[in-house]
């Protein structure tokens, strides 16, 4: 599965806001995740990524540019009849989480 997402933010500033997006999201799904571990290069502009979801391992990238974030990921055999709703779902989170604060 693969997600392009624009934005309006510098890569820094998006790197600040999804840092500790997946601690954060075990923290709130803990029934459903588990497990998450992330690894980010120097520059800050990739991320390395590993959770299981409901018992079902997952792992891939996160890429941050200036004005957009590009995740790509595999999801379990199981998980796939869902990537529809999956790919909402994530859209939605970066629209909580990239919003412009006015």
């Amino acid at each position: 599965m693969r997600i392009d997402y624009q934005h309006n933010l510098t890569q820094e500033e998006a790197y600040g806001k999804i840092n500790n997006l997946l601690t954060d999201l075990q923290k709130q799904y803990a029934d459903k995740i588990s497990n998450p571990q992330t690894s980010w290069n120097s520059e800050h502009t990739r991320m390395d990524y590993s959770m299981e979801i409901m018992g079902f391992k997952t792992k891939g990238q996160v890429t941050l540019n200036d004005s957009q974030v590009s995740l790509e990921g595999k999801l379990p055999f199981m998980a796939k009849m869902f990537s529809g709703k999956i790919e909402a779902m994530v859209k939605t989170q970066l629209d909580d989480l990239l919003a412009c604060d006015f």
